[in-house]
C-alpha cells in the first residue's frame, strides 16, 4: 500500500499533464468572455451599469457568502466604464498570454462581471467560475501562446519531482473532476425526469421561445423518433463521460469527448446558447490526455498528407488534358 502511494505521488510530482487541454480552455474561457461583453456592448448600461434595470442593491442582496463584484464598489459611470473595459482588455490578454497573474485577474474581473447580473447568465458561466479558480494553480500556457516552448523546454529540464508540478496535476485533475461530476448530475437528472425517459424532452425544448434559432429546429424535433433518439444519445454521452475520461483506450475517451462537442455545437446552432457551448467545449478539451491530442495531431497530418497525394495525381492529370490552342501550339 505504501509502495503504491509513493508511485502515486511520483507521478503526481514528476511531469506536468493536460497541458494542451488547459491551455485550450484557457483561449476558451478568454474569448467566452470578451463575446459575452461583446455582444451586448451597445446595451452594457442597461445590463450591468450603475442605472441598469437590475439594480446594485438588488445584486448586492443576490450575492451569494462568498460571491463579489468590483462593479458594486461605485456607482460612478467612469468607474463602470472602466472596469467593463479592463474585463474585455485582461480577457484579450489572458486568452493570448496566460500565465498565474493574468489567471488571477480574469478570475476576479469575470466573477465581478457574473454577479453584477445573474439574470443574464447562460449557465456555463458557473462552471467557468470554478475552474478558473483551479487554473491559477494551474500552468495555462505551456502551449498556444508566446514563449510557450521555452517553457516546455524548462519543464522538461527539471529533474526529480516538484512541488510546482505537483500543484499543477492536482489544479488540472481538480478540473476534470468538476466537469465529470457537473455531467454525472446533469446525465443522473435527465435519466429520473419523465420528459427525458418518454424521449419527448427535446420536443418541449424546442418549443420554447426563448431557446429557438429556426423554425428548421422545431421541425425536426417533431418527429418522434428524432426527437427520441437525441434525448437518449444525451442522457448515454453525459452518463458515459465519467468512465470515458477515466478509460486506458484512448479511442473511448476521443469518441465519448467528440460525442459530447457535437452536442454543444447542436446547443449553440439550434438553441443560441453560444456562450455556454463554447464554456462547456472548453471544458471538456481539459479532460482530454496529451498523448490524445498528439494522436489526433498525427491523425490530420496523415489525412491531409493522403488527401494531398490524392489530388495531386488529379490535378497533373487535368492539365494533361487541357486542348492546346492554335497560336500555342505555333508558338510552341
Amino acid at each position: 500500500m505504501t509502495a503504491r502511494l509513493d508511485a502515486l505521488v511520483l507521478r503526481l510530482a514528476c511531469q506536468e499533464r493536460r497541458l494542451i487541454g488547459l491551455a485550450m480552455l484557457r483561449i476558451v474561457i478568454g474569448f467566452a468572455t470578451v463575446l459575452y461583453c461583446l455582444a451586448d456592448y451597445d446595451r452594457r448600461q442597461f445590463l450591468w451599469g450603475p442605472t441598469s434595470f437590475h439594480s446594485a442593491e438588488v445584486a448586492s442582496k443576490l450575492l451569494p457568502k462568498w460571491g463579489f463584484s468590483l462593479f458594486l464598489v461605485s456607482n460612478s459611470q467612469l468607474w463602470f466604464e472602466l472596469l467593463f473595459h479592463a474585463v474585455i482588455v485582461v480577457s484579450i490578454a489572458f486568452m493570448i498570454f496566460g500565465g498565474r497573474a493574468l489567471t488571477l485577474a480574469q478570475a476576479v474581473l469575470m466573477w465581478s462581471l457574473h454577479f453584477r447580473n445573474q439574470d443574464v447568465l447562460e449557465g456555463g458561466d458557473n462552471l467557468a467560475q470554478i475552474l478558473i479558480l483551479f487554473m491559477v494553480f494551474s500552468v495555462s500556457n505551456a502551449y498556444f501562446a508566446p514563449g510557450a516552448k521555452q517553457r516546455r523546454a524548462r519543464m522538461r529540464a527539471e529533474n526529480g519531482p516538484t512541488v510546482g508540478t505537483a500543484v499543477h496535476n492536482l489544479a488540472a485533475y481538480l478540473v476534470v473532476f468538476q466537469t465529470c461530476m457537473l455531467y454525472l448530475t446533469a446525465g443522473y437528472w435527465k435519466i429520473t425526469g419523465k420528459v427525458w425517459q418518454d424521449g419527448a424532452a427535446m420536443y418541449y425544448i424546442s418549443r420554447l421561445s426563448g431557446f429557438q434559432m429556426s423554425t428548421t429546429y422545431a421541425h425536426l424535433m417533431s418527429s418522434a423518433f428524432l426527437g427520441t433518439t437525441i434525448c437518449y444519445f444525451t442522457i448515454f454521452t453525459e452518463l458515459a463521460f465519467p468512465f470515458a475520461v477515466l478509460s486506458a483506450r484512448p479511442w473511448v475517451r476521443k469518441t465519448n469527448t467528440l460525442a459530447i462537442e457535437a452536442m454543444h455545437l447542436g446547443i449553440m446552432t439550434c438553441m443560441g446558447l453560444v456562450c455556454f457551448g463554447m464554456l462547456m467545449i472548453g471544458a471538456d478539451c481539459a479532460c482530454l490526455r496529451d498523448e490524445d491530442y498528439r494522436a489526433l495531431y498525427r491523425w490530420a497530418v496523415r489525412l491531409k498528407d493522403t488527401v494531398a497525394e490524392r489530388i495531386r495525381p488529379s490535378v497533373g492529370l487535368s492539365r494533361n488534358l487541357i486542348p492546346v490552342t492554335e497560336e500555342q501550339h505555333a508558338s510552341a
